[in-house]
């Protein structure tokens, strides 16, 4: 899965995969583990490409219709992320797609080639309420409650998410205050300076600079504790793809926004994990961040074929405590994110309005419940 996992695959690498094929795979095992971390289109892609004669035959003709199936859902999701980006600038917001089709065109080459199931746009948080408005007139639901008039001003959830029937379409708004996982609030202003307009399956759309998707990712992952290969391969293909990414203008803005070592951890996982090809001086860069290196190597001996394999409390709030920069920084990014409920803790622990203050009191009891309080034993993992 780690050798297929990649666009371009070396002589040295495919060498190894046939090595390994050769010495007996069990294949539903190994789809299966691909289909959780979020890179079967990958494994499709090079095990068809480079390997298809090793591949039995009945596999052979289910992973050909299930790459054709993704690609042809994400062209569709393509093309409502490119209509939706239209109505919104049409009526005078800025919400910028990120990840999802936008980002398997720009760092993979290739709709067919990224596995997601959503669409997200970046937003500001006072546009809120007349983005929902206008999902809603375009048939979404929103799934966490009716956004309210003053959503804008006062902010009730921590994430934004929209449910179309039709489709089945899932569209998630991020604001300021739901890219909670960012040390410092975003500075909207900013990013929007370095938009630009990209054309993308006979559209065009807005998109964020290529040093700014990398800090978004790299965040993205680090909240996510880095569970699924899907993200660390996001950020190899993105370091490689075209126009490139300026290295010192990544690394700056990485510092003023607090997540320096996010980024290093992302590429030493990249790197290490999926043999990224970085720059030299990029690669001696991270490797002189002792912390992201041991951050990024307990998360290589925990890599587990099952994506569901997560990360007791205790073991969470020391990684995110570790994500910073500082010792003091990083205790109270942690405590932050450990008493700032979100929507599954809203959902568990219904409270009247009066009284909702009292769940970042009780989101650390949840939390241990969530997640338990110790590591899964070898034996419990796959």
């Amino acid at each position: 899965m780690l050798a297929c996992a990649r666009t371009q695959m070396s002589v040295e690498i495919a060498g190894r995969v046939r090595t390994l094929i050769a010495a007996g795979l069990d294949w539903q095992a190994l789809i299966e583990a691909a289909q959780e971390h979020g890179v079967t289109p990958l494994v499709c892609r090079q095990l068809l490409g480079n390997f298809a004669e090793s591949v039995p035959e009945k596999l052979r003709a289910s992973l050909r219709a299930y790459h054709e199936r993704v690609a042809q859902r994400n062209l569709f999701l393509a093309a409502e992320m490119l209509r939706l980006s239209g109505r919104f600038r049409a009526e005078g917001m800025i919400a910028v797609p990120y990840k999802g089709p936008l980002l398997a065109a720009q760092a993979y080459g290739d709709f067919g080639l990224r596995q997601f199931a959503d669409l997200d746009f970046a937003i500001r948080q006072r546009d809120l309420p007349r983005a929902a408005a206008l999902l809603a007139a375009d048939g979404y639901k929103p799934v966490f409650g009716a956004t309210a008039a003053d959503e804008g001003t006062h902010p009730a959830h921590s994430e934004y998410q929209f449910v179309r029937p039709a489709g089945n379409v899932i569209v998630e708004m991020q604001t300021e205050t739901t890219l909670r996982y960012f040390p410092r609030p975003l500075d909207f202003d900013a990013l929007e300076r370095r938009l630009t307009r990209v054309s993308l399956a006979g559209g065009e759309t807005l998109s964020f600079s290529p040093e700014d998707t990398l800090i978004l990712l790299a965040v993205h992952g680090s909240k996510h504790f880095w569970e699924r290969l899907l993200w660390i391969a996001d950020i190899a293909e993105l370091s490689q793809a075209a126009p490139g990414i300026d290295w010192k203008v990544a690394f700056a803005r990485a510092q003023e926004m607090g997540v320096s070592r996010m980024v290093n951890l992302a590429l030493y996982l990249a790197h290490r994990m999926l043999e990224a090809p970085l720059p030299d001086d990029v690669v001696e860069k991270v490797l002189r961040d002792e912390a992201a290196k041991k951050l990024g190597n307990g998360i290589c001996e925990q890599f587990s074929m099952s994506a569901d394999a997560q990360l007791p409390v205790f073991a969470r709030f020391l990684f995110r405590a570790a994500s910073r920069d500082s010792f003091w920084a990083g205790m109270r990014f942690a405590m932050r994110l450990a008493t700032s409920p979100t929507e599954p803790d809203r959902a568990a622990v219904p409270l009247p309005e009066g009284i909702s203050g009292m769940r970042r009191w009780l989101r650390p009891v949840l939390l241990m419940k969530r997640y338990g309080v110790r590591r899964p034993k070898s034996s419990e993992r796959r």
